[in-house]
Parts: structure tokens; C-alpha cells; sequence
């Protein structure tokens, strides 16, 4: 009530003041009209705040609010009209990012500021009480260096950025590296592509294309390409690596001289299987051409095409290299030497540049992936080095092979012959409608339409021979495995001190046999079907028990099983006269052991088997129809 006498009495406008608990903030809190005085003013709010003994600066704007708030609607803004002076705690000096550098920068862009260090200062309240800082140390200082592609504003103290790239802090040093690659023979421009930069701004075309400029890239570019790329980053949300943003063209070498095949030619890289694999091994047989047939003709090497760099300058292009063919035996060219023809029927094979049409083709060296599958429609095969592992080698005549062959497989129409041995840990085969000769063999694989002569050891192998097997040359020692002839063998030694299992066979071919009695077997099981069904009793018991209505049926069924009875006896009977033939196949047939035979050894002539049980010196091995057994001399 005192305070509004007062005011009464005064003629100028009147404001009320209130300072808040903590003494940092004056407000108006009051207001009294003026009584025929001044009315409200900014600068009667001010001189009324400094007449209450304030002695800190008023915020001009803060009292136009007021003043405004007064006049428009006659109330009172509550807005701080004075603050206090906060206390500053010390700090030490930081970094702070101007954005999110987790994305790119460009060129002028201002992405880092150093804050220096804050010495601690005391605040002062509106009433004029002193506020001592609650810390007290003395703040350090940070020794930023600048590396590379970043420079200081002089008048912010802003580090800016002189390049497109991503920023770096390590060790006190701060740099940005650069973004764009020129590639080393300077075709392409490549680099990460973002969508956004650290301000979150939308990068474009424009801006990638300036930069492009700016490196000096003069070739055209595919603003399209640009944009395309700009887009899926952003819908990815995430960089695109090694992207190429700008790529002039590479020369292309011209083709080298070449030899094109006009006969049915195998294929250089391989053919593909039914799975659409590629087979690299396979890659057909080798042509055969008659006398008079054109093989194939001589093309010159091309020039090339250019290239361009992405600073326009033009990148020359290596011409092809020139293809010379030599004449091998049977072939001819024309004058030119462009078109060649075969003068004999043969194998077409080209090898060194020697283009030859011969009846026995010629391998330089090993059979394996480089070579691919070595196959003729006609004649032989010579190969000067070893069948490497998986290849395959097949000729209708003869297959030689200088040195060895490795779990390969092999197919003669007539003789095998391998002067090395022949080793197939991982499978293979070896295949001659004649003779097969090797130095040795290890877990291989044979088959022979007449003889086989092994020179050494026949170790853990699987041998068939239509004829002898011959193993005296040499240790001639047969050691494990599964050894079949038909006509003996003649072998030094059969078995091992150690008495591994090696079965030696004489079997004479017993295809019809089996033919035989896989039809007595079908026969006895339909017997046994029948007799399941209707019973085994005679047939005038089997016919009184069944009812008159299924008599006619039945009395069919066992008109059947007699059929079927008599046909198992020809059957057996023709069985008994094969093995007949048999034995007197297998007489004068012999297995000769010229020095030992060892226990472990098992003997075996048609079905009749003998197990060595001793070490026997050199033995004649036959069977005698006289005894039917095995006998040993």
C-alpha cells in the first residue's frame, strides 16, 4: 500500500523490480502508469534500474520487450532485464567438429575449430556478491599441427579444407586425404563415393564434375553416370567404394597372327558338360584330314585401337605379333603361305609351330592341363614325357608313353607301351585291346587283350590279361593286389616275408557262364513264386483241394511251373558242359615261379583256390584233370 502511495505521487511511469533466489537475474516485476509525467521508455526502464543501485548493463532488447508488451496490452513481458556475470570454470583447450566428419569435405569447407584454453574467473551477483569458481587448475593448451591439404583462417581460426576428401586427427596432426585416385597409367579416376557431405548436404553431379575439373581431367563426363552412382549411395546409405568416376579408354592391342581351322579342330580351352561346367581337360580328338584337304588358313596380326587418357592425350596401341607356321610332314602351302592343305591321310597336330599330318602324333612333353585330353580317331600316340594326373590319353592303335603314367587313364586299340612305371594312388586305368608293357606298376589298373609285361616290382595292383603276364625281366615281383590271366603267368616272385595277400588267378573267360546261371536263378525264383502260391504237393492233390470255379485257372499255373522246371534243367545241364569246356581250356596252362613264392599267396584256377602256407622255391603251378586240383612242381 506504501509503494503504491509512492507511486501515486510520482508523475513518470514507475517500475517495480525483482532480482530471482540466486542473484543472477533482475526482471520488472511492477508497473505503475505515470501520473501526468513521462510515460514508459526504454530509456526511463534503464534509468530506474540504474536508480536502484544496479550497476551491470540492462539488455536493450530485453527492455524493448517490455516496453512493447506494456504499450500493446498493458502487461508486464517476464524477461531477465539484467543477468548476473556467471562464474567460467577453467578448461583445457579442445577440438570440436563443425559437422559430422564421418563424411566428406570439399574444397573451402571450414570442418574443425580449436577452442583455446579458459582461465577461470569469478561471477558477481545483481546485489553485487562475488561467485568463486568451483574448479581451480591451470588450463593446457593443444599443439595442433596442420598436415596435409588443410589450411588456418586468419580470421576465424577455422581449419578449412583444400581438397575433397575425408579429414584426419592423428598425433596432433590434422590433414584430409584426398578422395580422387588417378590411376598409374593415368585412364581413370577413381575413388569412395558419398551421397551427403559433413553438413548433411546432398552432393552433386555439379560438385564431383568441378573436382574432376579441378585435377585436371579434360575427356568428357558422364554427368548421367554421376547422378546413377549419387543415387544408389543413397539409397544404399552407405559409401561406394572404388567406384570409377571419370575413365578415358584403354588401347587395345591388336590381335596376333593366328592359324584358323578349316577341319573340325579341338578346342584351346576346353569343352562344356552337360552341367554347363567347363572341362578343361576335354577338348575333343585331334583332327583327321585326307590328302588334298584344306587344314587350315594363315591370318595376319591387326594393328589395334588407341587409347585416351583423362587428360586427352592419346595412348598408343601394341600391334599383334606376327604368326609363322612351319611346314611339317605331310602338309603343303599355297605361294603365300596363307592356306595349307594335307598331302597324306592322318592326325592333324600342330606343335612348336610345326603344323604336321602324320598316322602316329607326336606330344612333346607331359599330358596335362596345358595339353588337355589327347585323343585321335586314327593311328598312335608318342608322348615324350609322363600322363600327368586325371588325363586322358586314347589312340585306335598304339599309346607310348615315354615316361610314366599318374592315375590317368589310357585306352589302345592295340598296345600300350610305358617306359616308366605306372602309378594310380587315385585311380586311373589302362586299357589295350593288345599287349600292355610297363617298367612297374603301383594300385594301377590294366586290363589286356593278349599279354602284359611288367619289367620290376608289381605292387598292390589290379591286373586283367586275355594272355600271359611276363615279370622276369627285372625283380619281377609281385607284391598285393589282383592279378587275372588267362593263358598263366610267368613272374619271379609272388607274395612278400611279410605275407601280404596277393591273389594270382588263371580264369578263362566265363561271360556265357554268368549269362547262364543268371537265367537259372531268374527261373528258380519264378519256381519259387509259384510254389509259394499254389504249394509244392503233387499236382492231383493241388487240383482236388481247389474249387471248381479256379481249377481251369490253377491247372494253367502248373502247366507253367512244368515249363519252367524243364527249361532250368537245359539250363544246368548247358552250365555242366561250359565247365567241361573249361577244364580243358585250363590244361597245359601254367603259373612258373622262378625263384619264390611266399605265404600270403593265393592260388587260384577256375573256382578251385590254394592259400601258400610256406615259402616255396621256383614252382611250376597248373591244374591237373588227372587229381582235379592245383598242383604244384
Amino acid at each position: 500500500m506504501a509503494n503504491d502511495q509512492a507511486a501515486a505521487k510520482n508523475k513518470d511511469a514507475l517500475f517495480r523490480f525483482a532480482m530471482s533466489e540466486d542473484g543472477m537475474k533482475l526482471g520488472v516485476s511492477r508497473y505503475f502508469p505515470p501520473n501526468g509525467g513521462a510515460g514508459p521508455s526504454v530509456e526511463l526502464l534503464m534509468r530506474q534500474v540504474t536508480d536502484a543501485g544496479v550497476n551491470l548493463p540492462v539488455d536493450e532488447h530485453a527492455a524493448e520487450q517490455i516496453i512493447n508488451s506494456i504499450r500493446e496490452t498493458g502487461e508486464i513481458k517476464r524477461v531477465p532485464l539484467v543477468r548476473g556475470i556467471p562464474v567460467i570454470e577453467p578448461s583445457d583447450a579442445f577440438m570440436v567438429a563443425l559437422g559430422d566428419l564421418d563424411w566428406p569435405v570439399f574444397p573451402g569447407d571450414h570442418f574443425a575449430r580449436k577452442n583455446p584454453p579458459t582461465q577461470a574467473q569469478a561471477g558477481k551477483t545483481i546485489d553485487g556478491r562475488t561467485i568463486k569458481p568451483k574448479k581451480n587448475f591451470e588450463p593446457s593448451d593443444m599443439n595442433i599441427k596442420l598436415g596435409d591439404n588443410v589450411e588456418v583462417d586468419s580470421i576465424t581460426g577455422d581449419f578449412v579444407s583444400l581438397v575433397w576428401g575425408m579429414t584426419r586427427y592423428v598425433d596432433g596432426i590434422i590433414s584430409v586425404d584426398p578422395i580422387p585416385r588417378i590411376s598409374e597409367d593415368e585412364i581413370t579416376v577413381s575413388g569412395t563415393v558419398h551421397h551427403k557431405n559433413f553438413k548433411g548436404h546432398e552432393i552433386t553431379p555439379a560438385q564431383l564434375e568441378k573436382e574432376m575439373r579441378d585435377l585436371g581431367v579434360v575427356i568428357d563426363i558422364d554427368s548421367d553416370e554421376l547422378d546413377s552412382t549419387l543415387k544408389r549411395a543413397k539409397i544404399v546409405g552407405e559409401p561406394l567404394y572404388d567406384n570409377i568416376i571419370v575413365h578415358g579408354a584403354h588401347p587395345v592391342p591388336g590381335h596376333d597372327g593366328w592359324f584358323e581351322y578349316l577341319v573340325s579342330s579341338r578346342e584351346d580351352t576346353g569343352t562344356e558338360d552337360e552341367a554347363g561346367r567347363l572341362d578343361f581337360r576335354n577338348r575333343g580328338a585331334y583332327p583327321m584330314v585326307t590328302p588334298g584337304q584344306i587344314i587350315g588358313r594363315l591370318h595376319a596380326p591387326t594393328a589395334g585401337e588407341g587409347g585416351i587418357d583423362i587428360y586427352g592425350k592419346t595412348i598408343p596401341a601394341h600391334a599383334g605379333k606376327e604368326l609363322f607356321i612351319h611346314q611339317g610332314e605331310g602338309t603343303e602351302a599355297d605361294e603365300d603361305k596363307v592356306v595349307y592343305k594335307a598331302k597324306v591321310e592322318g592326325v592333324v597336330s600342330m606343335n612348336k609351330n610345326t603344323l604336321s599330318v602324320t598316322d602316329c602324333l607326336l606330344i612333346n612333353g607331359d599330358v596335362d592341363l596345358s595339353t588337355g585330353n589327347v585323343e585321335v580317331e586314327k593311328g598312335s600316340v608318342k608322348i615324350m614325357g609322363s600322363v600327368q594326373a586325371g588325363a586322358i590319353v586314347s589312340a585306335p592303335k598304339h599309346v607310348i608313353v615315354a615316361g610314366s603314367v599318374e592315375s590317368a587313364t589310357i585306352t589302345a586299340g592295340r598296345n600300350i607301351e610305358v617306359n616308366g612305371g605306372i602309378l594310380m594312388p587315385e585311380g586311373g586305368m589302362a586299357k589295350a585291346g593288345g599287349d600292355v608293357t610297363a617298367g612297374y606298376t603301383t594300385n594301377a589298373r590294366i586290363e589286356a587283350g593278349r599279354d602284359v609285361y611288367i619289367s620290376n616290382d608289381v605292387t598292390n595292383s589290379t591286373i586283367h590279361a586275355d594272355g600271359t603276364l611276363y615279370a622276369t625281366e627285372g625283380k619281377g615281383h609281385i607284391q598285393g593286389g589282383n592279378i587275372v590271366t588267362a593263358k598263366g603267368m610267368e613272374v619271379n616272385e609272388i607274395g612278400s616275408e611279410l605275407g601280404v595277400e596277393t591273389m594270382v588267378t588263371v580264369q578263362v573267360d566265363n561271360s556265357d557262364d554268368n549269362s547262364l546261371r543268371e537265367q537259372r536263378a531268374k527261373i528258380k525264383a519264378s519256381i519259387t513264386k509259384i510254389d509259394e502260391a499254389v504249394g509244392s504237393d503233387p499236382v492231383e492233390m493241388i487240383i482236388a483241394r481247389t474249387p471248381d470255379a479256379r481249377r481251369p485257372a490253377i491247372i494253367e499255373v502248373l502247366k507253367h511251373r512244368n515249363e519252367l522246371i524243364r527249361k532250368r534243367k537245359q539250363l544246368s545241364e548247358a552250365i555242366q558242359k561250359q565247365l567241361l569246356v573249361h577244364q580243358q581250356e585250363l590244361k597245359g596252362v601254367q603259373i612258373k615261379v622262378k625263384r619264390f613264392l611266399y605265404p600270403g599267396a593265393v592260388v587260384k584256377f577256375g573256382a578251385k583256390t590254394f592259400r601258400v602256407a610256406r615259402r616255396t622255391e621256383a614252382s611250376s603251378i597248373y591244374w591237373s584233370e588227372r587229381v582235379r586240383d592245383i598242383v604244384f612242381e
